[in-house]
């Protein structure tokens, strides 16, 4: 046996009795790190959804959706007069998306998500034909096909619309196939780390993790990248791997955040987020204008002319503002429950933070989506 494999041998020893002492708690390699040159590939096609039951594009809007029909019906042999007039509107055109597995083979299915590109009402019922999915290099890697599932619907009435969802977007289960392998980048060489949260104190617990079981083979590369020395055996290598993916790390806790999505003002906080002591007010300002129309008419006998005067009625109303102490709190309950009694609305509350952010009394960082 190779001194290589011999050191593989005794570093996987270790690791199984590191696995019996490691927390619960603990993260792991595989958690907090993805190993260089496994990644996904997106690919994008444009394609035609039929069968739709009179909910499709509108063809005289949207004259690609004729052209497509045009197109396809043509590489099938149907050659329509240049004259020919189609107004169809069981049909719609499609962006078809994915993402392609790492190490897919030829053969492989994955999901992929059809969405509407012209005026569609909705894509319920409709069947993709058969696309091809593009790369970025603008090869082609997969072809997809069939039916459109939607979770959306919609209901439309003669000056009445009901939507549900959104019901121009569907995905096709497995619906793509893998027509040619996509490079994949695997050298010899050191397994190359790529850290989900770079950062030095991470990188540097990871590397002193990784040489406990396998010694003097881990090396940071900065806060971000880890090299770590792997068998250059198929087998081994791929066993090596897969014990180094298990390795547990104590990794140091999390940035505490508090994310904030502007759309609709929907407030995640996070578990760790501490707050020192401070007092927050809150209250609103109501402003009312009310106009009323009204019709001055002359005199029966003048010579004045009917016009349309307008009275308006404005009122400011205040609303009682809420003063609370919110003294040091070590739990997330304790920060929700406090700021509930404010009784504050997600809006105002986004605000409140951002405040007290401001005053240095929130100790996280404010993330806006």
């Amino acid at each position: 046996m190779s001194r290589q494999m011999r050191a593989f041998c005794l570093g996987l020893l270790l690791f199984l009795g590191l696995l019996n002492m490691v927390e619960a708690q603990a993260e792991t390699i595989g958690e907090m790190a993805r190993i260089a040159g496994n990644r996904t590939n997106n690919v994008i096609g444009y394609g035609l959804v039929v069968g739709l039951p009179g909910t499709g594009d509108q063809t005289t809007e949207v004259p690609y959706t004729t052209q497509t029909i045009t197109n396809m019906l043509r590489h099938m042999g149907i050659n329509l007069p240049p004259a020919a007039f189609m107004q169809p509107n069981n049909d719609a055109a499609v962006m078809v998306t994915g993402s392609i597995p790492p190490d897919a083979k030829p053969g492989q299915h994955f999901t992929v998500t059809v969405s509407a590109v012209g005026n569609a009402q909705s894509l319920r019922g409709g069947v993709l034909l058969m696309t091809q999915l593009h790369a970025a290099n603008g090869q082609v890697y997969a072809q997809a096909q069939g039916s459109v599932l939607v979770t959306g619907a919609a209901a439309i009435g003669a000056a009445a619309l009901k939507v549900l969802n959104n019901p121009t977007v569907g995905q096709i289960s497995s619906g793509a196939v893998v027509e040619m392998a996509t490079p994949q980048v695997d050298p010899p060489g050191p397994v190359i780390l790529l850290l989900r949260r770079p950062g030095y104190v991470a990188a540097a617990r990871a590397v002193e993790s990784i040489n406990a079981v396998f010694p003097g083979t881990a090396a940071a590369m900065g806060s971000a990248n880890i090299a770590v020395q792997a068998p250059a055996a198929q087998n081994a290598r791929v066993s090596f791997i897969a014990a180094l993916e298990q390795i547990p790390v104590h990794t140091p806790a999390p940035e505490p955040v508090v994310v904030i999505n502007a759309q609709d003002g929907t407030v995640v906080i996070g578990g760790n987020v501490r707050i020192t002591p401070c007092a927050v007010a809150t209250g609103s300002l109501s402003v009312t204008v009310k106009n009323q129309p009204l019709v001055s008419q002359p005199n029966p006998f003048g010579r004045g002319q009917t016009v349309v005067a307008v009275r308006s009625k404005v009122g400011i109303k205040t609303h009682t503002a809420h003063l609370v102490l919110m003294t040091h709190m070590a739990t997330l309950e304790d920060v929700v429950r406090t700021l509930n009694t404010v009784g504050a609305t997600p809006i105002q509350l986004a605000s409140i933070l951002e405040a007290m952010k401001a005053a240095g009394s929130l100790h996280a960082r404010i993330k806006i989506i």
